[in-house]
């Protein structure tokens, strides 16, 4: 069983923003030759060592300790990041903003057969690899294929699709259906809930919020990235996890895939696929004026859809809203795992996706305290280039099962797409949606405070002049009885 089928991707609809131009991009990078980025374009913190205290200032210029928790990927941890005060602003933000059900995109490949009812029983004890009568995302993966034709509620077409918004609705649904199919008195089973949490984005671009901006502010200088690049990724992501919630092993950032977009700079690929249009439009018209057939144009449509799009997350910075009575640690379960390599997923004695079984199997197991932050790459720096190279194998990670009280997590990701030349080319488009959409903006704004004086100033006049409408009326009562008087 290949264990690509289980990379579980978490996603929402973005909100990206890149605001400088090709002379701007490293401007604002505050390294220099002395600094542990060795010379990359990106900058990456050298880890040292396990242990190893680095000092890092925020954007007040207060010094904080960073401590390496794991070489490979780098992973570090600042305690005190966010003050109490800024951990409940957020997460008050959060709740005014409502919450809704986490997500994640689930990778599907071809099953190895396809079932019926008959074999559901056969199929689910060959999915069952590690015997544990668990279903975890890779077994689970390959279920939904294998059944998918019985399944009523599942509209998609199995025999093309290759990714599938997998939400926690969906597989409550696929634990009842399947626990009916096969007639079992054995409740020990289940499909895995890969993600049980809800969520929230705050955008810290638009917000006109102190704290939000405060907390941008504090990522780039931990980060040493050029600014813009950190205002424009992701909007900050808060989640919340209950008793039992949990999000199983997965990756933050995808593979470099040539044949992929990068989400954030997917505008690009569609600009350029409209100029294409354009052009190949323009010749086939010219074409066809020669032609007395109009309906043998050919169309070149690109339609975007997230089977063809990527996560790029060159680092994640996590922090910690709340403390957990017990549980809710995040888990690196292959961190540091010396010549460890995604293919060897395979190899592990027992299923590291399954934190709600394995949490502790893990070579890394960071417990949660508010104010904290950890922080770790997702991706390497290419050697040659200097720019963001392959992903980290060892970055799998995920939130262990929360047993006691309530865990809240905030997430910021940096977006960096692996084409520089792209990067720049989206950095130019952002920057021109951004003018525009401020110009909206303050036409908006202006509108408002027009209205706004407007109302101000009738309600002024209704107060110092309060006779007047009163005595407009007793004119008007009296013009109508005499008109009555006369009609009469």
């Amino acid at each position: 069983m290949s264990p690509s089928i289980s990379l579980l991707i978490s996603i929402s609809l973005l909100s990206f923003h890149l605001s400088f131009a090709e002379d701007e991009l490293f401007e604002s990078n505050n390294c220099n030759a002395d600094d542990e980025s060795h010379g990359s374009l990106l900058f990456q913190y050298n880890p040292v060592g396990k242990g190893v205290v680095h000092y890092v200032t925020d954007e007040a210029g207060r010094e904080m300790e960073m401590v390496t928790l794991a070489m490979d990927p780098p992973i570090f941890e600042i305690l005190n990041f966010l003050t109490d005060e800024e951990c409940d602003h957020v997460v008050d933000l959060a709740l005014q903003n409502g919450l809704e059900p986490s997500g994640v995109v689930m990778e599907l490949l071809p099953s190895l057969s396809s079932g019926n009812e008959d074999e559901i029983q056969e199929i689910f004890s060959q999915l069952d690899v590690d015997e544990d009568t668990f279903l975890n995302p890779t077994e689970c993966a390959d279920g939904l294929m294998d059944i998918a034709e019985d399944i009523p509620f599942l509209t998609v077409d199995i025999d093309t699709v290759d990714l599938l918004i997998w939400t926690a609705d969906m597989e409550k649904s696929v634990n009842e259906w399947v626990k009916k199919k096969i007639a079992s008195n054995d409740t020990s089973f289940q499909f895995s809930n890969t993600r049980v949490s809800d969520q929230a984005w705050l955008d810290q671009t638009w917000e006109e919020d102190e704290i939000l901006q405060r907390l941008h502010e504090r990522v780039i200088k931990l980060t040493q990235l050029p600014r813009d690049i950190v205002i424009s990724s992701e909007s900050l992501q808060v989640v919340r996890y209950k008793p039992g919630g949990h999000y199983h092993a997965h990756f933050d950032s995808c593979e470099l895939d040539d044949t992929l977009v990068c989400s954030h700079s997917q505008a690009i690929s569609l600009e350029d696929d409209d100029v294409a249009d354009e052009n190949d439009e323009e010749e086939e018209n010219e074409e066809e004026e020669e032609e007395e057939d109009d309906d043998e144009m050919e169309e070149n449509v690109s339609d975007f859809d997230s089977r063809t799009s990527r996560l790029c997350r060159y680092a994640t910075v996590l922090f910690y809203l709340s403390d957990v009575e017990d549980g809710g640690e995040t888990a690196f379960p292959v961190a540091d795992n010396g010549s460890f390599s995604y293919e060897g997923l395979e190899e592990m004695p027992y299923d590291v996706y399954d934190l709600s079984n394995h949490c502790y199997d893990g070579n890394l197991v960071v417990k949660p305290k508010k104010g904290k932050a950890i922080f770790w790459y997702n991706h390497m720096v290419n050697e040659t280039t200097g720019w963001m190279g392959d992903v980290h194998d060892a970055s799998l990670h995920g939130g262990c099962d929360v047993r006691k009280g309530e865990k809240w997590i905030a997430n910021n990701w940096i977006n960096i797409d692996d084409s520089l030349k792209k990067q720049v080319k989206y950095q130019e488009h952002f920057k021109r949606e951004l003018e525009i959409g401020k110009e909206e903006e303050a036409k908006r704004r202006l509108a408002d405070t027009q209205e706004e004086d407007n109302e101000d100033e009738h309600s002024q006049l209704e107060s110092k002049f309060p006779e007047t409408g009163e005595s407009q009326e007793a004119e008007e009562g009296e013009e109508a009885e005499e008109g009555t008087k006369d009609e009469l």
